[in-house]
């Protein structure tokens, strides 16, 4: 209800502050307002937004105030391509890189948080090089590497670094990548998190939010993993969330957006 006008809820609509919700049983509300704060009303009722002022208030049990910025901006902004401006929301876009070599490892995968699935380390190259080298040092030990393999590819599954038992869980890992026969000093951190550590980490993003639906939660749960460097497991989720609403354009994008990001075929 809005100056007396009874319409039907659409999602992203603007309202005013005199405006008023009516909500009918069974269903659920939720408004986000001074794109920081995200609030549901999940029982049968009329509810002036006037007097919900005190749910506008970011706090530390909120839902991850940059996300909501997110979702904010993707409804009311129509400019750039819908989830390809989710990482300029995120904390984490990682460090310049310093080192001058002929293998460029985008920032973003300064530290990767990896529990399961199949997600690749990857790199750019700037000449015309066939075979390359990735090296994985033990944290306590940056001098040698204690392995390395050559490939012809420009990426490595991390699934791949699992079955050869070269990384092991609840460590952390040190690895970079080389043309044949030259060295790069730059180095990116590779964590091996157990499944215990991650489910519980996963159970309070999952409790962060009063009312969601299943792919909305996915969605959600994606662009907070992927803030957290969790790249594996928020390529799930946002895979889990466009094949549970199949006609949302946003998911979609995300999708796309993300496998192309992360050299994902």
């Amino acid at each position: 209800m809005e100056n007396n006008a009874e319409t039907k809820a659409k999602v992203g609509k603007l309202l005013t502050n005199n405006a008023t919700i009516k909500v009918a049983n069974g269903s659920a509300v939720t408004l986000i307002c001074n794109e920081a704060a995200m609030f549901t009303f999940v029982k049968a009722g009329n509810y002036q937004l006037k007097q919900f002022g005190d749910s506008c208030k970011v706090s530390s049990s909120s839902v991850s105030a940059n996300y909501v910025k997110y979702v904010w901006a993707s409804m009311t902004k129509s400019t750039g391509t819908p989830g390809s401006n989710r990482k300029a929301y995120m904390n984490t876009v990682g460090a310049v890189s310093r080192s001058i070599n002929n293998v460029w490892i985008d920032p973003r995968l300064d530290t990767v948080n990896y529990t399961s699935g199949d997600f690749p380390l990857s790199w750019k190259s700037y000449t015309d090089a066939k075979e390359f080298e990735v090296f994985l040092y033990n944290k306590n030990d940056i001098s040698t590497p204690f392995y390395s393999v050559f490939i012809t590819k420009m990426k490595i599954p991390i699934s791949d670094l699992v079955v050869a038992n070269k990384i092991k869980t609840g460590n952390s890992y040190y690895w970079t990548a080389a043309i044949k026969g030259e060295e790069n000093e730059e180095m990116k951190v590779l964590n091996y998190v157990s499944k215990e550590d991650f489910d519980k980490m996963l159970a309070k993003l999952k409790n962060s939010a009063s009312f969601e639906a299943p792919a909305e939660q996915a969605y959600r749960l994606g662009f907070m993993l992927e803030d957290a460097h969790y790249l594996s497991e928020a390529y799930q989720q946002y895979s889990k969330a466009a094949s549970l609403d199949t006609g949302n354009v946003l998911y979609r994008s995300t999708l796309m957006s993300f496998k192309k990001d992360y050299e994902i075929k």
